[in-house]
């Protein structure tokens, strides 16, 4: 279960209205420190919108950090019925059943607990891995395979301001 101020930061990331949001306001719904955010920014590992009136921290960047901090079925918890409107259909979670040896399932208990996340954390996180890997192949082979790669940026940064 997600911490409430946790839910709350989530849901304003992937509820927020307007395409944009203040860098001090990204640092927040974060969780980082203005050191971080700065750094970040200074590595460009997250880009910035620059206007006549100051520079802004783009939405669909804050989706993609919070896609790469919280695995997906504890974003889809946190939105709840909102979930819906807010995740296109190819991303929303379904339960899958699988069968493995015993040593592998240690093995992902132990990374869950060592990275504080969940098995279905980790297993997202491998199989977005292999994903990317296939992309082209996989692109061709799964009508909306690359829509799902390609979420946020597509869609949102086509948003005016």
């Amino acid at each position: 279960m997600l911490e409430p101020a946790i839910i709350d930061r989530i849901r304003h990331i992937f509820l927020h209205p307007r395409p944009h949001v203040s860098i001090h306001q990204a640092t927040v719904l974060l969780g980082w420190t203005p050191r971080q955010m700065s750094e970040a920014i200074d590595s460009g590992e997250v880009e910035l919108m620059t206007t006549p009136v100051g520079k802004w921290f783009w939405r669909h960047e804050l989706i993609a950090k919070a896609l790469e901090m919280c695995p997906l079925h504890q974003i889809e918890e946190a939105l709840g019925s909102d979930a819906d409107h807010a995740l296109p259909h190819v991303l929303r979670t379904e339960e899958l059943r699988v069968r493995l040896p015993r040593h592998q399932i240690a093995m992902l208990e132990y990374r869950a607990k060592q990275d504080e996340t969940t098995v279905s954390g980790v297993l997202e996180r491998e199989l977005d891995g292999i994903a990317s890997a296939h992309v082209e192949e996989l692109s061709e082979a799964l009508p909306e395979f690359a829509a799902a790669m390609e979420w946020p940026d597509e869609e949102l940064a086509a948003i005016a301001c």
